[in-house]
């Protein structure tokens, strides 16, 4: 009874191989040649097939040259076909007696056969073929996964939806700014521990309670979708100051009449009229972006941001017109405007300084002179820079405990829980804390322009450019007001210093800029 062959044995029989004729002819790239070891081993009875008559099929030299190329480029990745085989395509008999194409086992046990090598097993032949992970099996659910009514699909649309916008939240700015946020609470209440209410302390943190959600909300939404309306923003932020202007109110009888009251609580409107400016005028910028330097669009963004800048000047709020100046430039130096412009606008700025300065009132005036000299008027305009400089000094470089400084709790500092609140925490928190609070305050600002960098549109790039202009000046001007460096204009420490309406509107900020973070890949960039 004849033994039964194995596939590389058959595969052996019918190549009809000598024994001086070499497997593997490949002497191009180098490989061994193998020759089949002297027939004194034990022969293969092989039978021969019988002859079926099949109508032969004209090969073209085309369908030739195709499979060639196929074996060649098979054998090049993974040597499982031999060179023989190939270059025996060149012969028309082995090329029709060629039937099907062996698997990678197949192969290289009839490579290993053909080389005089002792059998192997398909575990040790290949052993990379291993699988790398593993299937896991869940059992199936015990009831219908799917949702029979309405009320339950629209309840998982909506959990999708929210989980989808969870994650893509950017949760490294979210620390940060909770970070800053719980340092001016707790600034802003050791600041008022000598005051008889506790009302400061209950609009600091509602405030921030209430300006995390509106954040969040806005974080959902597609800025996109609030730009379209850029130009009703515009007119609305005109309207707003033009309010503030005819029926505004002051603080003090002095200052700049810029607070709108609504029943028992006090706004000021200015300080959210600084996002919408920015929203409009970012949208502004991107609609001109291709011919910016030209005469027209220069006039027209001169126009957009004098419009609004004049009317917070109407209102003799100096420092927030600074801010609002400061943000139309860092926005046009981010659009690539010229720089001859820019040297314009500095050199008319210059011109028309005698002119502004002789418009503004004398409590403005000595309120810049006693910023740079409070020796001047050290009684009255120079005693809040004073008291703010011998408390930087006393603070040392640990401070002197968190509630008892003797400045920050004395009742005859002036506004030590709103423009002077980094005097109070140099003070308690020294040298040490006042630079972890500036350095929160700076990674926040690199945040906010590697979100503008990642945006989708050259809308977003401008707005996050704008926010971090305003957020870098006010964070200068009142670090420069508590060190007598900089004048006395009323400038706020972002997050830090007292006020609803500063902390509401940083937070509407930051929610604009988590929506241009959380949208950046909805689409392909169209910069």
């Amino acid at each position: 009874m004849a033994k039964k062959q194995s596939a590389a044995e058959r595969f052996l029989a019918d190549q009809n191989m000598s024994d001086n004729r070499p497997l593997f002819s490949n002497e191009n790239n180098g490989v061994k040649q193998y020759k089949r070891k002297p027939s004194n081993t034990q022969s293969v009875e092989h039978k021969e097939p019988v002859p079926v008559p099949i109508k032969k099929k004209k090969h073209s030299v085309a369908s030739n040259v195709k499979v060639k190329r196929t074996l060649y480029h098979s054998y090049l990745r993974s040597s499982y076909i031999s060179a023989h085989t190939l270059n025996s395509l060149n012969t028309k008999n082995t090329f029709n007696n060629f039937k099907r194409t062996y698997t990678p086992v197949e192969a290289e046990k009839i490579n290993h056969l053909a080389a005089g090598e002792a059998p192997i097993s398909r575990a040790q032949l290949r052993p990379r073929r291993k699988a790398k992970r593993s299937l896991i099996f869940k059992p199936a659910p015990l009831s219908i996964t799917a949702p029979q009514s309405g009320l339950e699909r629209k309840r998982n649309w909506i959990f999708s939806i929210l989980s989808k916008q969870l994650a893509s939240l950017d949760y490294f700015l979210i620390v940060i700014i909770v970070l800053i946020s719980s340092v001016g609470m707790i600034a802003v209440h050791t600041a008022t521990l000598t005051f008889s209410s506790n009302r400061f302390d209950f609009m600091q943190v509602g405030m921030t309670v209430f300006g995390i959600f509106m954040m969040l909300v806005i974080s959902f939404l597609d800025y996109d979708n609030i730009l379209k309306y850029s130009k009703l923003i515009l007119i609305f932020n005109v309207l707003l100051l033009l309010v503030t202007f005819i029926f505004g109110s002051s603080v003090t009888g002095e200052t700049n009449a810029n607070w709108l009251k609504i029943g028992p609580l006090k706004i000021q409107p200015s300080e959210f009229a600084k996002v919408f400016f920015i929203l409009s005028f970012g949208t502004h910028l991107e609609k001109v972006k291709n011919k910016i330097n030209s005469l027209q669009s220069v006039s027209g963004l001169l126009l957009h941001a004098g419009l609004v800048i004049g009317m917070v000047f109407l209102q003799r709020d100096l420092g927030m017109a600074i801010v609002f100046t400061f943000i139309f430039a860092v926005m046009c130096f981010t659009a690539q405007i010229s720089l001859w412009y820019c040297l314009v606008g500095i050199v008319t700025a210059v011109a028309a300084s005698p002119f502004i300065w002789h418009k503004l009132n004398i409590f403005q005036q000595k309120r810049i002179l006693v910023g740079f000299h409070p020796e001047l008027d050290p009684l009255h305009y120079g005693w809040q820079v004073i008291k703010s400089k011998t408390a930087i000094g006393a603070g040392g470089l640990f401070g002197v405990g968190y509630g008892k400084g003797s400045i920050a709790q004395s009742k005859s500092f002036p506004a030590k829980q709103t423009d002077m609140i980094f005097a109070v925490i140099c003070e308690e928190a020294g040298l040490i804390g006042a630079l972890c609070v500036l350095a929160l305050l700076f990674i926040l600002v690199l945040k906010i322009i590697h979100t503008g960098t990642v945006s989708r549109d050259s809308k977003g790039t401008y707005i996050c450019a704008g926010i971090a202009g305003m957020i870098m000046f006010q964070v200068i001007e009142n670090v420069g007001m508590c060190l007598g460096l900089m004048p006395v204009i009323g400038i706020t420490l972002p997050f830090v210093s007292y006020g609803g309406s500063s902390v509401l509107s940083l937070y509407l900020a930051m929610g604009v800029i988590m929506s241009i973070y959380s949208h950046k890949d909805i689409y392909y960039s169209r910069r």
